[in-house]
């Protein structure tokens, strides 16, 4: 297989390029530094494996996170005049002496990832998979690149990864591994399973309890009579025959009698305790009947017992009277509100009396202005004159008041300065002279109208003043009557308050017939009704020993707690005969007794099953743990031998890699170069143990890498289908003898071409290039130099 021709697009330094490599077996790129040697076998290579070695491990090394991934990509795929949306491709022509195959890499994104790129053959992305697959594989830069970044790379690789680096010299031991870690995992599910079925024995915490239980049945097994006396009825007193379920039943049963006669005691106690309530409370009340006897009186009349309804009366009453206007306007209405909130001190007859007489003067007045406009009617001055002449007093004293307080007076009318002193009875003379020549009449009715105007204002200011005397008075009785009952409220609540709690409590009490001597008999009744305090402890005694026989616990709670349980645990209700503590106890005791045979029997049958579980799990565990020591053991074994065959073989590298050193370096080395296989590692030392990578210089350094590179050729020749290789520069350091022994090792390998079908050499030294070319050619083999004018 060999490689044609290559095109690069938009690929690092080239925007759109071809390169014909001729058919020919060696392609010697020879150019200045810069010009993009390198670059084209990074293109070959990136084709191939949508990667390039030398860039990603440097570029691992210096990007150690995610931003500085980013950072640090830019440019290290993608021509940068190259836009963010153009593609990277690169096309290879490839040989393989009998068919062309065009391999295809195309990539938008700059950067080195193969999961980013499309590999295609004529178009088919399938078909260049399987090509990949079978021609370059996962370690194609590991074993087809010889370039400077190598040489640097050996002296920083640690122990563990210079296996990866020798790989291709010894046996591929991977089935056996997988063999052995396959084995592992299944020591370790088996492990799993042993945990499983540990889980599944029945814990010895569980068999000691029962172990426990059984000698306790044995202690209960002990035979006890039955009592004859029956407690309710279809009871059985003859037990000995009944099985489990019937005693379970006849037992539920007694418990039952014991829970119902438990719970008829602390009934006792609970009315005892409401009792005691009851007599706290009504103390209370007497002794307010005894210190407020009177207030409760009032506040029983005014109804606080029930409500405050008499409060909001009395408000809402001072509210209409404080609404009310008292105007000339609104009187007579406010009158009719007056009387119907039945204010004490309003005289509706003498509002009503003189409320008539404005009615009947409003009426007259009326009566009076409709003559008078009749009389004037067409005569406006007579009107108006006959007004003024009836009201003259009236402009007297408006002259009088004008005089008093500026020293002159001008007529109102027509503005004279004689005003001020004429006398009186020259005031108006002259209105008074054309009302007698055109209507004395309409004088003397205007006269008469003003009269009864006048006594309107009077009697309408008569009445708003009675009534406003009257709604103050009412309403300081309002507030002290509202201030008063609110304060008896306050003083009395307790003592309602106390009355509403006794009843609560049973009490049917009629709060408005309560008296003192009412209270002091009903506090007698409830003291004459509590029990003892002999007889409460005794009653307290007989719910207790009860409850502690059913195991009831009851020493966190009240009594009245103790006594809801209680009745919820009854089953069902019926009189019960001649209960006594003796008995009940006797006839649980006795159904025990029969029971623990037959619990005798379950728990023997019960540990008997958990211990021969126990031992079946036991046995199950033992072969697993059996089976799960001999995958580990077979999985160690098969180890040991790949490290030993490993070993064996990896020593068997070193004098490979010496032959072909001293080959390089043109003598004969007696130090040797030894690979040792020991903690999981390598190293590279010489016959004396001294680590080979420290003690060689640059030159020798890049002719070790040649050593390698050519031994790692041979080694891998009968399965190499790929046999196309590139060495890059690695020349630089080493002086002519390694240098000429170096070329004569070339040329050999590619007149036989059974080693390497195609090599690709970079220098940027004439004088190397020139070598190279001579030596070849005198060994008949054509080359294709590619000069700077290749890459322009």
């Amino acid at each position: 297989m060999i490689i044609r021709k290559i095109q690069m697009v938009n690929f690092r330094r080239f925007r759109d390029k071809i390169i014909d490599f001729e058919d020919k077996s060696v392609v010697l790129l020879s150019a200045a530094n810069g010009i993009g040697k390198t670059t084209t076998i990074d293109a070959i290579e990136w084709c191939l494996t949508g990667n390039i070695g030398r860039l990603k491990t440097a570029f691992d090394t210096r990007s150690t996170n995610g931003d500085e991934r980013k950072m640090n990509t830019g440019g290290i795929l993608k021509n940068r005049d190259a836009g963010a949306k153009a593609k990277v491709k690169v096309v290879l022509w490839l040989f393989d002496g009998e068919k062309e195959r065009i391999l295809c890499r195309e990539q938008t994104k700059d950067e080195l990832n193969p999961e980013l790129s499309i590999i295609m053959i004529d178009e088919n992305e399938e078909m260049a998979k399987a090509f990949i697959r079978e021609y370059v594989g996962d370690s194609f830069y590991n074993f087809h690149f010889c370039d400077v970044q190598k040489s640097f790379n050996v002296q920083s690789k640690k122990r563990k990864d210079l296996k990866d680096f020798f790989n291709e010299f010894i046996t591929n031991y991977d089935e056996q591994n997988q063999i052995a870690e396959n084995l592992e995992l299944f020591a370790k599910d088996v492990d799993r399973y042993i945990e499983d079925k540990t889980k599944q024995k029945v814990p010895q915490a569980v068999i000691e309890n029962h172990e426990n239980q059984l000698a306790k049945a044995r202690e209960d097994a002990k035979q006890v009579s039955y009592p004859l006396t029956i407690f309710y009825p279809d009871e059985k007193t003859e037990i000995v025959g009944l099985d489990k379920d019937e005693l379970t039943a006849q037992k539920a049963e007694v418990k039952n009698c014991g829970y119902q006669v438990a719970k008829e005691e602390l009934y006792k106690l609970v009315e005892n305790e409401n009792l005691k309530s009851q007599q706290s409370v009504i103390k209370k009340i007497a002794s307010y009947w005894e210190t407020k006897g009177e207030s409760i009186q009032r506040a029983v009349k005014a109804g606080f017992s029930k409500n405050t309804d008499a409060i909001i009366r009395l408000e809402a009453k001072l509210s209409k009277l404080k609404g009310l206007s008292l105007s000339k306007d609104t009187i007579f209405q406010d009158g009719e509100s007056m009387s119907a909130l039945e204010i004490d001190g309003f005289m509706k007859s003498s509002f009503d009396v003189d409320k008539k007489a404005i009615k009947e003067k409003e009426k007259n007045m009326k009566d009076l202005s409709d003559e008078i406009e009749l009389l004037s009617q067409n005569n406006k001055m007579l009107k108006l004159l006959s007004s003024l002449s009836a009201n003259k007093q009236v402009v007297i004293e408006h002259r009088d008041a004008v005089l008093k307080e500026n020293g002159v007076a001008r007529c109102p009318v027509c503005g004279s300065k004689s005003f001020s002193t004429m006398e009186e009875a020259l005031i108006l003379k002259e209105a008074d002279e054309y009302i007698k020549q055109n209507g004395e009449v309409v004088k003397v009715k205007e006269v008469h109208k003003t009269s009864l105007q006048t006594e309107i204002e009077i009697l309408y200011q008569k009445i708003i003043n009675y009534t406003k005397s009257v709604v103050e008075k009412e309403k300081e009785t309002l507030e002290t009557e509202i201030s008063g009952l609110k304060v008896l409220k306050d003083e009395i609540q307790p003592y309602f308050d106390a009355v509403k709690i006794l009843q609560k409590l049973g009490q049917e009490i009629n709060i408005e017939e309560l008296t003192a001597e009412k209270v002091g008999k009903l506090l007698a009744a409830v003291e004459g009704a509590l029990l003892e305090e002999v007889k409460e402890q005794k009653v307290r005694d007989v719910y207790q020993q009860i409850l502690t026989v059913l195991g009831y616990e009851f020493e966190n709670e009240t009594v009245q707690q103790t006594y809801a349980k209680v009745k919820n645990l009854i089953t069902r209700s019926y009189e019960i005969s001649d209960f006594s503590y003796d008995l009940f106890v006797s006839k649980i005791n006795a159904i025990d007794s029969i029971l623990a045979n037959q619990t005798l029997y379950d728990l023997n049958q019960k540990l008997e099953e958990d211990n021969k579980k126990n031992q079946n799990l036991d046995a199950e565990i033992e072969e697993l743990q059996k089976l799960k020591n001999s995958a580990s053991q077979r999985a160690k074994d098969i180890k040991d031998v790949v490290e030993e065959l490993s070993k064996d073989e990896y020593e068997k590298v070193g004098p490979a890699l010496s032959k072909f050193y001293n080959k390089l370096a043109r003598f004969n080395s007696s130090d040797g170069i030894n690979i040792v296989q020991e903690n999981e590692g390598i190293s590279l030392v010489d016959d004396k143990g001294k680590n080979i990578v420290n003690i060689l210089s640059n030159g020798q350094i890049s002719v070790f890498m040649l050593a390698h590179f050519f031994a790692g050729i041979n080694a891998r020749n009968d399965r190499e289908k790929m046999k196309v290789y590139f060495i890059d520069d690695l020349t630089a350091c080493m002086d002519d003898v390694n240098m000429l022994a170096f070329m004569d090792l070339l040329k050999y390998q590619m007149t036989s071409k059974a080693t390497m079908e195609q090599l690709f050499f970079i220098t940027c030294d004439d004088r190397i290039s020139k070598l190279l070319k001579y030596k070849l050619s005198g060994r008949g083999i054509e080359l294709c130099e590619l000069l700077e004018a290749a890459f322009v």
